[in-house]
């Protein structure tokens, strides 16, 4: 059977469909192959149209011509396309006419397009009126640097995803509408936004489960409010603010915590609302400033439902103390343990109960050979009772003999568990 061209005979909904994870641009270059494909590329269900104006020599003699190209092939496709499409994405910037991006994205929202991937750099640039009334957005991603402003009586009956980056928040009464209008919503995603003419960012939502916090800029003059009953993933991962309240956030399994500290007083900030969210979660990531201001609270909790805890490294001006021996103490059921090897700091004479008996792997990244890292390493060794997997990451501390003189003396060390599959990470292999 050679020489048969078999994916030509597959039926034209199948094609559209494998054409359908391509660019747009490729797909339309596949009309050239027969006049068996010449149509089949307007059966695709996604279009991706993208214009990348920092990859491209602005200085040849051509360049409006190549604006003018990407704007007249976006034209041609959405005009010849005759299939359903479910997702479009547009990313251009500044070179682009406004007035034609402005179609596009009325063209989509008119055809009801159920996800929408906007990437747009403009100075000045207003979304279609039509996205606010819009009733068949799934998904919606904006990446705009523009000015968001939400109107009351907004409604997105099934939006269940949402996505902003670099978007500026009009007031606080724009973010109060933008979430009570997405009766649907379920993953949040907030990440670089300006921040500066917000007082209170309240997040309000009975079915929302996933909630991303990045890098919000321009402010912290602002309060983060949270009630969220069914939220089961937090990411936080932002600067100290003015406060916190987080209300009913009673059904987290997955939080990482990750505070970004700017100066001294930062350190003094409470989190008492973050502990409470610490306390029930199965899956907990905390920087090595998130945890230091954790043990600063008032009371710490017990934290049952905890089994598996990541403590990240990174620079650290501030960092005076580590606390993970107090953490431990606190989680009777931890099972799984990640942290650097300045997170702990010393060693308790009350061996925690969840080394004797509930933590079964353990890893410890930035190890150095000295006298104090090899004491914290004998110390897991000789108490870990359900130890399985114990790794140490020297990430290229020393040269080769070192490292070999770490892995004979923690080698030889008395192990609590027999079970327990010792590994010493070095740049080129793996001693058992």
């Amino acid at each position: 059977m050679k020489g048969v061209d078999r994916i030509s005979g597959l039926p034209d909904s199948i094609l559209g469909h494998i054409l359908s994870f391509l660019s747009t641009v490729t797909a339309v270059q596949t009309s050239v192959l027969s006049t068996r494909w010449r149509d089949l590329f307007t059966l695709v269900s996604a279009l991706n149209f993208e214009f990348e104006e920092q990859h491209m020599d602005w200085s040849k003699r051509h360049k409006s011509s190549t604006v003018k190209n990407f704007m007249c092939f976006v034209d041609r496709v959405l005009f010849f396309h005759r299939a359903n499409v479910d997702k479009f994405r547009l990313k251009c910037g500044k070179r682009v006419d406004s007035d034609r991006i402005y179609g596009w994205i009325s063209v989509a929202l008119w055809r009801g397009y159920k996800h929408l991937d906007l990437n747009i750099t403009l100075d000045k640039f207003t979304l279609p009126g039509a996205l606010f009334t819009c009733r068949t957005l799934v998904t919606l991603k904006l990446d705009i640097g523009f000015v968001l402003d939400v109107p009351k009586g907004v409604h997105f009956p099934n939006l269940e995803t949402l996505q902003l980056n670099s978007v500026e928040f009009f007031n606080d009464n724009s973010v109060i509408n933008l979430f009570s209008s997405c009766s649907s919503l379920e993953d949040v995603v907030i990440s670089r936004c300006n921040m500066k003419n917000i007082s209170s960012f309240n997040i309000s939502h009975h079915f929302l489960k996933k909630l991303t916090i990045l890098d919000l800029c321009n402010s912290s003059k602002y309060w983060l409010m949270i009630d969220t009953p069914n939220l089961a993933y937090f990411r936080y991962n932002n600067c100290i603010i003015a406060g916190y309240s987080l209300e009913n956030l009673t059904s987290i399994v997955c939080a990482d915590i990750q505070f970004q500290i700017k100066d001294d007083d930062d350190l003094l900030v409470d989190i008492t609302d973050f502990s409470k969210v610490f306390c029930i979660v199965g899956s907990l990531t905390l920087s090595l400033y998130s945890l230091q201001l954790l043990l600063r609270c008032e009371s710490l909790p017990v934290f049952s439902t905890m089994i598996k805890l990541k403590i990240c490294s990174g620079y650290h001006r501030w960092l005076k103390d580590g606390g993970l021996e107090t953490l431990l103490s606190r989680s009777p059921e931890l099972e799984k343990l990640s942290f650097p090897r300045e997170a702990l700091r010393s060693l308790p004479e009350e061996v925690p109960s969840c080394l004797l008996f509930k933590l079964k792997a353990i890893e410890i990244s930035f190890f150095e050979n000295n006298e104090e890292c090899i004491r914290k390493a004998k110390y897991i060794i000789k108490n870990g009772g359900a130890l399985e997997n114990f790794t140490i990451f020297t990430y290229g501390y020393g040269d080769e003999k070192e490292r070999l003189k770490i892995s004979k003396v923690l080698l030889a060390s008395p192990r609590k568990s027999n079970k327990c599959n010792f590994l010493i990470c070095l740049s080129n292999f793996i001693l058992r």
